[in-house]
């Protein structure tokens, strides 16, 4: 009987596995969830006549019939073409993008951050418009896309590829442009070689065509860029450059080009805020033998930080010179044509086509980037920054629950409300820099849309009678946050909880973990999944993620991960956030960062080094959402466990700060769960047997 639990549970593992691939970003899989709702006067209907646009859609007929002069016109590129590719992302693939790069949510009217924009032009100055998008985004296209646009519900059956489309509208000699600045190398070469095999032609535009027709695009962001000292970073961007070239030694690499903005602003230890959410700025950088040069907006170099970085020193080992943002390609095509640079080494996965294509291939090294796994696994000072500010902000978002508790009853409270008011919470706290990314504040059947961002359109109340699931986060100078917790005001149903404690299992099953150094995520993953395929349940997302100190919120390892950064790594921090959606109805999801340690073995074996994980999120889990007798002994020991540190850690900080009443909510919500509330056959039950079936599980899908 076992053997047959483990394949059914395995087998749902391989489909998780080898489907459509995890996105990057927080790793939530593209098939999630999303609400029906019947069509109204907020969305459109193009099938009427006369068609029906709502308010909310922006009428794009002008900017079409411009963007397609464009196309005709042979001024950056030879001869026209007839289909334009408008990605969502800018020139250093980042997951979140400014409002000058927001290209296809300006020339669409679609503002989500997931689709893909392809405008055909038949020549005569009509053609068509499509955009690709996934479910997320569904209802709100419906409300902002005018009937000048198809909307390509991506991952739904019949539905085809931007490539199938464009392969059924242009036929043998198409020509399709796309702007190589924003397209990754993985997809301008699936794009190309799709394309040839249809014998269509893809050009690289080497001026944006969306650009031409924004009258009134805003200007590059004037934030300033500071220096972040070393009692936060732990290491001085000299000694960062040293261990870097020791890397770039190893590859035989006689140059590094790094294009992703966390990865600079990373190496040089400055920060800025030319993206929302994430404490980056616009930058390159490349590091040689002897040099190391920063491209970015020279107006932004103060005081401060020219003598952060000691610029105008004579030798490139011990300074970083700085050059204007616009020459990098200019330096990449010099860089090559250099008889003494042999090899240059780029990023497989995190630099566009434009810079790739300068450098010939018997010069490139294409492999992970250096600093991305160096960044990922924290020093000693960025590990107690973490630890330090995920005190403050489990501070706040305490006093939040605690808040919630009393104001939802009394009916004052919404989605956006709430979002407002933590977010007042958190910047109370010390060294608080803004949020990491918007606040996922979500009552009831909003809570099954995996990325949901309440608008005023979407804004529900929070009430009695919904689960509420509230997916935040800030930065602050010693770290960045991230923490989900599900709640109910009221009286869950018994399903609720039942769901609520397969996904609380799912995250303890994780922590309980115990693995050898060098794992990657994709063979923990399935302990987090495991309680709800025994229940044949089941979530499409990533299990987690890792976090970056003041850096991004999103980056290396992920739990699907299978090469690049290993979860397997002492001071790795990576999030635990298994969950259940169930459409139309309600969304669960717990989030906990966890802290890669060494575990504490009997024995040893042939010296290799065990870790497991600690957790650094320190906020209670909703007693009333829990069936204690579906646990084991073993979970509910590391329940009280946890609620234990949460006590002896975050309870002196808010004495510290005078929120005593936020204390005695703290003591009455972390008390300890009797074993006497376990059912006598989870008692009996181990979760070893689960571990059991993970690892069986690691093996079978590698």
């Amino acid at each position: 009987m076992h053997s047959a639990i483990i394949l059914l549970i395995c087998a749902g593992a391989v489909f998780l596995v080898s489907g459509d691939p995890v996105s990057e970003g927080d790793g939530v899989h593209p098939r999630s969830p999303r609400v029906k709702r019947a069509p109204g006067d907020s969305e459109r209907d193009c099938t009427a006549t006369p068609p029906y646009i709502p308010p909310t859609a922006k009428d794009t007929t002008d900017l079409l019939r411009r963007l397609r002069q464009g196309m005709q016109s042979s001024a950056y590129f030879a001869g026209s073409i007839q289909a334009y590719i408008i990605p969502a992302g800018d020139a250093h693939l980042s997951e979140y993008i400014s409002e000058r790069d927001q290209r296809r949510a300006f020339i669409s009217g679609l503002s989500g951050s997931s689709g893909t924009a392809v405008v055909t032009n038949d020549g005569s100055g009509g053609g068509k418009a499509a955009v690709w998008t996934d479910s997320r985004y569904f209802l709100q296209a419906e409300q902002q896309l005018d009937c000048n646009w198809i909307l390509m519900r991506q991952y739904e059956e019949g539905v085809p590829t931007i490539v199938e489309w464009l392969v059924s509208e242009l036929g043998p000699g198409g020509r399709v442009g796309i702007d190589p600045h924003l397209v990754s190398i993985k997809w301008w070469e699936v794009l190309e070689e799709a394309m040839t095999d249809a014998r269509i032609r893809l050009f690289g535009v080497p001026k944006n065509l969306v650009d031409d027709v924004w009258d009134d695009r805003p200007g590059p962001s004037q934030a300033p860029i500071f220096p972040l000292g070393i009692e936060y970073t732990g290491k001085s961007w000299e000694d960062k450059i040293t261990d870097i070239r020791e890397k770039m030694s190893e590859q035989n690499a006689d140059a590094l080009v790094l294009t992703k903005l966390d990865e600079v602003a990373w190496l040089v230890n400055l920060r800025g805020s030319d993206v929302p959410f994430n404490p980056v700025f616009f930058a390159y950088a490349i590091v040689t033998a002897n040099t190391a040069v920063l491209y970015l907006d020279t107006n932004k170099v103060t005081d401060d930080v020219r003598s952060h970085l000691r610029l105008g020193c004579t030798t490139g080992v011990s300074c970083v010179q700085v050059e204007a943002y616009d020459t990098l390609l200019s330096a990449v095509e010099a860089l090559a044509a250099d008889s003494g640079i042999r090899k240059i080494w780029i990023s497989s996965a995190s630099t566009t086509y434009a810079v790739f294509s300068k450098v010939p291939e018997s010069k490139q090294i294409l492999d992970a980037s250096p600093v991305m796994k160096m960044k990922s696994k924290k020093n000693a000072v960025e590990q107690q920054g973490l630890k330090n500010a995920h005190i403050r902000d489990a501070v706040a978002k305490c006093e939040y629950l605690m808040w919630l508790e009393d104001a939802v009853p009394r009916g004052s409270v919404t989605e956006i409300s709430g979002a407002d008011y933590l977010q007042q919470l958190r910047s109370r706290q010390r060294d608080y820099m803004g949020l990491s990314f918007a606040a996922i504040s979500a009552s009831g059947p909003n809570g099954a849309v995996v990325h949901y961002r309440p608008s005023e359109e979407t804004n529900r109340p929070i009430t009695t009678s919904d689960v509420y699931l509230i997916d935040s986060g800030g930065q602050y100078k010693d770290g960045t946050t991230d923490v989900t917790r599900t709640v109910h005001f009221g009286q869950p149903t018994d399903y609720q909880r039942e769901t609520y404690t397969l996904v609380l299992m799912g995250a303890i099953n994780e922590f309980l973990q115990v693995f050898k150094q060098g794992t990657f995520g994709i063979r923990l993953d399935q302990a987090a999944r495991a309680p709800l395929f025994s229940y044949g349940l089941e979530y499409g997302h990533g299990t987690g993620h890792g976090l970056g100190s003041f850096l991004n919120v999103h980056e290396d390892p992920y739990f699907g991960g299978s090469a690049g950064v290993p979860v397997g790594e002492v001071g790795t921090f990576i999030t635990i956030e298994p969950g259940y959606y169930e459409d139309g109805q309600f969304g669960i999801r717990l989030e906990t960062l966890a802290m890669v340690k060494e575990a504490d073995t009997k024995y040893n074996f042939n010296g290799r080094t065990y870790l497991t994980f600690e957790p650094v999120t320190l906020v209670p889990f909703q007693e009333k959402m829990i069936k204690f007798d579906m646990m084991n002994e073993n979970q509910l020991t590391w329940l009280n466990d946890y609620h234990r540190k949460v006590r002896e850690t975050i309870g002196p900080e808010l004495q510290r700060q005078g929120k005593n009443d936020v204390y005695d909510w703290l003591m009455k919500n972390t008390q300890s769960f009797e074993t006497s509330r376990i059912s006598s056959g989870a008692k009996a039950a181990s979760s070893v047997f689960l571990l059991a079936i993970a690892a069986m599980c690691s093996v079978f899908s590698t």
